[in-house]
């Protein structure tokens, strides 16, 4: 492990590392969000606006953060959530943040925009693995997607259900980092800069969305061109019924913010719902998932698990999210800081921090085990505001 990941203590320490040694469109690429970016700052400062309540002369001399999450066992309540293209990063890419959350105890789940494909990813790691789908306008598309991962061994699908339509990311619009790509003359610059990731990304490993290969696009039509049409805003609840039908185990939907979509969710075939607005990548002033949480939680009144997704970045924001009715966390600029970082190595160092911190925490709130967790242990306080910058 290099110096500059054992000088890292928590999860931000990996970002500022992964920050220095990417090319800027990069960093703007996987750490940017949509239009002003306050749904992206909100995620992080609704946590401020809830302290916890610790209690006293609990023995907790033994603790176990071991928690049941999607069907699967897992040491901590704790989901890789997915991201489109980790090998832009390192190419370490999916196959080190899958093996890192292995290694901690973690639920990893790929993403359909993967940079390694379904088979790579499964044949790689042994731990219990979700898979991200879309419907896509070409249902045949999503279904062998499905049908893929199915075959592939991965555990639970995770449908995501906010990506309607391309959204205002203007980071990207800047550097050109879109689909297809158009690089302006300070891109390439920035690129320049950066001659081991030109190497290993360009060169050693380029980035392809492996899950597409020899998919079928018109002639002349660019592969990422294609993926990008295929996305569909007319999607409705009744294509939620048929993707559970078709799958057979756990579902999850994620996107999902307001009550009575998660209850229509739940009746549509959904087991879980996870709480997210794309880590403010879709539309830009929206509510945070922890500011709907106390609601949807009261609504579903445990008729479903719920994920909480957006802003996760201390042991503490986690404690806060189970205190409120969350049966785990996910979070997926977590396992790409540290890859950035740091490849494989990087992933697991961040992830590792990141458990250690939950279980430490665990202790201090003078709890032993997880199913302790409840809203007695916390308080509404709407004044402490997001933490200092740093």
């Amino acid at each position: 492990m290099s110096k500059a990941l054992r000088a890292c203590i928590n999860v931000e320490d990996f970002a500022r590392v992964s920050r220095r040694k990417l090319p800027r469109p990069i960093v703007d690429f996987f750490d940017g969000a949509a239009e002003d970016e306050r749904t992206m700052a909100r995620n992080r400062a609704a946590f401020g606006d809830w302290a916890l309540l610790p209690r006293a002369m609990n023995d907790v001399s033994r603790v176990s953060a071991q928690a049941t999450v999607m069907g699967q066992n897992l040491a901590w309540p704790f989901v890789v959530g997915p991201t489109g293209m980790p090998g832009l990063l390192h190419p370490d890419g999916e196959i080190g943040i899958a093996r890192a959350a292995e290694k901690v105890g973690a639920l990893y789940s790929l993403s359909t925009m993967a940079s390694r494909s379904i088979e790579e990813v499964a044949a790689a790691t042994k731990g219990p693995k979700a898979f991200q789908l879309y419907l896509f306008r070409d249902r045949g598309i999503t279904l062998e997607l499905l049908q893929r991962a199915k075959a592939a061994g991965y555990k639970a699908l995770i449908l995501t259900v906010d990506v309607q339509v391309p959204a205002n990311r203007e980071r990207d619009r800047r550097s050109g980092m879109l689909i297809p790509p158009k690089f302006g003359l300070k891109t390439l610059f920035d690129f320049a800069q950066c001659p081991r990731w030109c190497w290993n990304v360009l060169v050693r490993r380029p980035v392809v969305l492996a899950n597409f290969k020899g998919d079928r696009a018109d002639p002349g039509v660019p592969l990422l061109t294609f993926i990008n049409q295929q996305f569909d805003p007319s999607i409705k609840w009744a294509d939620l019924e048929w993707v559970a039908q078709q799958w057979g185990g756990p579902v999850a939907v994620k996107g999902i913010l307001a009550e009575d979509d998660a209850e229509m969710a739940v009746n549509h075939g959904a087991g879980t719902i996870v709480l997210s607005n794309h880590g403010g990548r879709q539309l830009d002033a929206a509510v945070a998932p922890l500011d709907m949480l106390p609601a949807i939680a009261e609504r579903l009144d445990g008729r479903a698990e719920i994920i909480v997704d957006g802003g996760i970045r201390r042991g503490t924001d986690m404690l806060k999210a189970l205190a409120l009715g969350a049966s785990g966390c996910m979070a997926g600029r977590v396992g790409l800081y540290g890859l950035g970082a740091g490849g494989a190595a990087g992933a697991e160092a961040v992830l590792g921090a990141l458990r250690a911190e939950f279980e430490r925490d665990l202790a201090l709130l003078g709890v032993t085990e997880v199913s302790q967790i409840d809203r007695s242990r916390i308080r509404s306080i709407g004044v402490f505001g997001p933490a200092p910058p740093t």
